[in-house]
């Protein structure tokens, strides 16, 4: 790659500014001697405080992002705008979820109530989710993700959707022109009363996706058009919510299907080849709440399935390599009950019942396994108001699936809301947790190890927040500081007696610890102009301790594609139907050997900014109202790579206009 020339700046220094800013920032605000308990509508960050919440480190995206990144999908969104590490393989292609320094596969993600995450390999891909079908998206770190569900050992993803009640009938049309031969368009439909709401949304994306690049992998260096790399995906969300005195009944049906063609790496490879992936998703899910002054009741049914077939042939030698095609069957049901005896208790339980069937065929290999997995969690929560400072929750699962029984996996949570001191709160919390192996951990063919151990262990961490609001700013900030020890760590590495595959085992014990810090502020200079201004900032540091440094020189070094720092940086200015944005995400220098050496040989991915730069206009032709929006990503022409010898795109442009009508 390119060298840039960057000045370093070290963790202390900008642990230093960070902080510096929060305290500067709040001294102004707490002079005007108001409550640090307003709550911000500007922000959802930091939200309404809950007993039920009590030590829990969750946050939520805010509706400004939301609307921004409606064209792009989620792992984009948590990209620029998350502590969290996407592990993208490319423009439209797979992207995994790394959360505080863990693997993939210990990022859980929920939508409405139901794990998406595959049974098969344990991850999720991000890629498949458009922001435009999701209305709220909440992240619950580390131990707080239990009050989900287990196994998120590094947090959770937890994506909803939730009806307008006001909307009488309401047509929203958007289309993005982009380049590479990109479209996007999408389509809401809505209608309803008070009592009764039907929405539908659709969405296509399609693109070419040639973009220019240098190709780092052969000698000479040159500047070559990226092949076999388009894409098309298409999807349909049907809503249906009804209420009626105490209950509340929905019902949600999202059908989804892709297809990517993958490029080769930028090294050579011989022969051109033909490589495609395509996924066939639905899912769905019913629900019933019953509510009263005290208690509410809670009961779900959910189905995700999943079709993957991958296909990769050399196109002039005629033969298949591979041609696998992946079936997951998913079902769950969900039953809770929330409790409030008083003001100051909240009791909670939830029983969860899932069932998993998974078949796997290579016709070209002739290999494949099928199996299935039936899963049983029991959740027990209390949260108790000790006095107007203190509150406390403890958390407590039990899980069961196949004949394996994980009888306790605790969290306990502490909430400190000072009286007298400019915080809004500190927040403790330690858990122990622990994720069952994926079924191609333990049935792969060959490679996969029935024998496998979950990998489990203990996090904690420790929140400082602050919100404050005068008449005419708001500001809110987070620090955390958090650590995780992971023991039985699954790895593929090559096997043991010296066939040609890679086998699964319990190698590691991983020690993961580092900070985050979030900051929000917004100030209304005039009656037409307001900024808003958001950053985080996380440093995440995961490295293998029970390797024999004699023999595996990964004893206490990074973990390969887990970057150090990552930091995003969103700033807005409104002037009366004008605005401007500008969102620049960071991330740091990322290993691709265990051993972290950098050679020739030995190659790491470079540290990269990239500047996202939008401007638009609203136009108000009542009761219809027009966004025109122009985009120009990777301003600075960034040449980066975010996977080894996965090219990425340089300087792009977008064009999206909204038409919007409500009634």
């Amino acid at each position: 790659m390119k060298p840039i020339n960057r000045t370093h700046i070290s963790l202390g220094f900008k642990i230093i500014l960070c902080s510096l800013f929060i305290w500067l920032c709040t001294e102004d605000i707490y002079a005007q001697k108001l409550s640090d308990t307003i709550a911000l509508r500007e922000v959802k960050i930091f939200g309404k405080r809950t007993i039920a919440e009590a030590g829990l480190h969750i946050t939520q995206v805010d509706t400004i992002e939301l609307k921004m990144m409606k064209t792009l999908t989620i792992s984009e969104l948590l990209s620029s705008f998350s502590p969290i590490f996407i592990k993208s393989y490319g423009r439209g292609s797979t992207a995994t979820a790394s959360f505080r320094g863990t693997a993939p596969s210990h990022t859980q993600l929920y939508w409405n109530g139901i794990k998406l995450n595959s049974p098969m390999r344990g991850d999720a891909d991000f890629s498949l989710f458009p922001v435009y079908f999701i209305d709220d998206i909440s992240l619950l770190y580390g131990g707080s993700s239990i009050k989900s569900g287990s196994g998120a050992l590094g947090g959770s993803v937890l994506i909803g959707n939730r009806p307008d009640w006001t909307d009488q009938f309401s047509l929203r049309y958007v289309q993005t022109f982009e380049s590479f031969s990109t479209k996007k368009e999408y389509l809401n439909l809505g209608f309803g009363n008070g009592q009764f709401q039907f929405k539908t949304r659709l969405f296509s994306d399609e693109s070419k996706n040639d973009f220019p690049y240098f190709n780092y992998g052969v000698l000479p260096v040159h500047q070559t058009v990226q092949k076999n790399a388009g894409y098309s995906k298409q999807g349909v969300l049907q809503e249906i919510y009804a209420r009626k005195n105490s209950h509340f009944f929905s019902a949600k049906l999202w059908a989804y299907q892709s297809h990517r063609n993958l490029p080769q790496l930028m090294s050579f490879e011989g022969d051109i080849r033909k490589e495609t992936q395509d996924d066939q998703n639905l899912r769905g899910v019913i629900s019933w709440k019953y509510h009263t002054t005290k208690s509410n009741l809670k009961w779900l049914a959910g189905l995700n399935l999943n079709d993957i077939n991958y296909f990769r042939s050399s196109t002039e030698a005629g033969f298949v390599n591979f041609d696998s095609r992946s079936r997951e069957r998913s079902y769950t049901n969900q039953i809770d009950f929330d409790w409030n005896p008083n003001e100051f208790i909240n009791l909670n339980w939830n029983l969860n019942s899932s069932y998993h069937q998974v078949s796997v065929l290579d016709r070209a290999q002739k290999l494949g396994y099928e199996h299935d997995r039936f899963e049983l969690s029991l959740l027990n929560s209390i949260s108790v108001q000790a006095n107007s400072e203190v509150s406390l929750s403890l958390l407590s699962r039990s899980d069961l699936y196949n004949n394996h029984l994980i009888d306790f996996i605790p969290s306990f949570g502490l909430e400190y809301i000072p009286s007298k001191l400019p915080l809004s709160s500190v927040k403790f919390n330690l858990a122990l947790n622990y994720h069952q192996p994926g079924l191609n951990d333990l049935y792969w063919l060959p490679g996969g190890n029935s024998d496998l151990k979950p990998e489990d262990g203990y996090s904690g961490d420790l929140t400082f927040g602050y919100s404050g609001k005068n008449e005419n700013t708001s500001i809110s900030g987070q620090l955390s500081g958090f650590a995780s020890l992971i023991e039985n760590w699954i790895v593929w590495q090559p096997s043991a007696n010296g066939a040609y595959y890679w086998e699964a085992s319990n190698m590691r014990k991983v020690f993961a610890r580092g900070i985050e810090i979030q900051l929000s502020f917004h100030m209304k200079i005039a009656k037409a102009v307001s900024v808003n201004f958001r950053g985080n900032y996380s440093h995440s540091a995961t490295s293998n301790l029970n390797a024999v440094p004699s023999v595996d020189e990964s004893r206490g070094k990074q973990l390969i594609y887990i970057p150090k720092d990552k930091a995003n940086i969103f700033a807005e200015g409104n002037f009366k139907a004008w605005y401007v944005k500008i969102n620049v995400p960071f991330t740091g220098k990322r290993y691709t050997s265990s051993n972290n050496v950098e050679s020739d040989y030995e190659k790491v991915l470079n540290p990269y900014w990239l500047i996202n730069l939008s401007a638009g206009k609203a136009f108000e032709f009542k009761p219809v109202r027009m966004d025109l929006t122009f985009n120009i990503e990777n301003l600075a022409n960034t040449d980066y790579m975010a996977i080894l010898w996965r090219p990425m795109p340089g300087r792009y442009y977008s064009l999206t206009v909204q038409f919007q009508y409500k009634k």
